[in-house]
């Protein structure tokens, strides 16, 4: 039988065990990069956006786009009234209906005019989620197209301060300035080898492939956006996935057939899909929509 003195320093022997691994999980919580997590990781408060392509289709679609589809079939637009619609609004036109669940988005093509929107706080507080789409045009300033992994970490970083959700778009025309001499029909080959997307996966909630240039070539579409999955998801396994598609890519009006026919090559590998239906505008001079019953039937047929 142990004595009481062998007793009290038994028990003094299992407290301090477990003072040092509380010590240890308390580390791992406040510094998860050490530990082998990704950085700039959403703080625990925020909805998860954790991606899985066996649950239901996410998607990403613009305040115009949602009110055209609103206006053509109400009943099929309410598809969208879903946490899992993140809708790229703001509160000089808020395109999010009464009542609805859908997740109003911020959308910006500038790190610069995020942080000056922060800075001024100027974002409307209903926003839930931001969208950094950085391209090769001029909305999104050379300095950034020049670097754009590292302004991917720095929106991603300053939006999860915030507490919202990040989604990551860089374009694939960023190849037109990070690598100039590629060839027009190796675009989509040449962004993959940048290495990019695993870059900015680690740091994003959700990442959008712009893949609907490839839509009408579904061989092409198919590859790109299953080899970009797999990069990103190689760096974030959590991350959610989606994949651009348009009713008119690259200012060519296209059929919800061809469009349902590239999207469902692919919707094992992504979580949802970006629904463009651009209208001509300053930023997309080739645009020639809207065609809201196309999009409409994309709506329908992929959700």
């Amino acid at each position: 039988m142990r004595s009481p003195r062998q007793i009290a320093a038994l028990a003094l022997l299992l407290v301090l065990a477990a003072v040092a691994a509380y010590a240890v999980l308390a580390d791992r919580n406040a510094h998860p990069a050490a530990h082998g997590a990704p950085t700039g990781s959403p703080p625990s408060a925020l909805p998860s956006a954790t991606g899985s392509a066996a649950n239901g289709t996410s998607w990403i679609v613009s305040g115009s786009t949602l009110d055209g589809l609103v206006a053509a079939d109400p009943a099929t637009a309410e598809l969208l009234d879903t946490p899992d619609a993140y809708v790229l609004t703001g509160d000089a036109h808020w395109s999010v209906p009464d009542g609805w669940r859908s997740t109003p988005t911020a959308s910006f093509t500038s790190y610069a005019a995020l942080e000056s929107a922060f800075a001024r706080n100027s974002l409307d507080p209903r926003i839930r989620a931001v969208l950094y789409d950085n391209e090769h045009w001029s909305l999104t300033p050379q300095g950034e197209q020049a670097d754009p992994a590292h302004y991917d970490q720095l929106a991603a970083d300053l939006v999860h301060r915030h507490h919202l959700l990040f989604i990551a778009a860089p374009a694939t025309d960023l190849v037109d300035r990070l690598s100039p001499q590629t060839p027009s029909g190796g675009k989509f080959d040449a962004f993959l080898r940048l290495g990019l997307l695993g870059q900015v996966a680690r740091s994003a909630d959700l990442l959008d492939l712009q893949a609907q240039g490839a839509e009408n070539d579904p061989t092409l579409f198919a590859s790109f956006v299953k080899a970009a999955t797999a990069q990103a998801r190689a760096a974030n396994p959590r991350l959610k996935v989606l994949a651009g598609i348009s009713t008119n890519p690259s200012g060519a009006k296209t059929s919800a057939t061809a469009i349902d026919r590239a999207a469902r090559a692919v919707r094992p590998e992504v979580d949802g899909f970006w629904l463009n239906d651009p209208a001509h505008s300053p930023a997309c001079d080739a645009c020639a929509g809207p065609f809201p019953q196309v999009a409409l039937r994309a709506l329908r047929d992929l959700d």
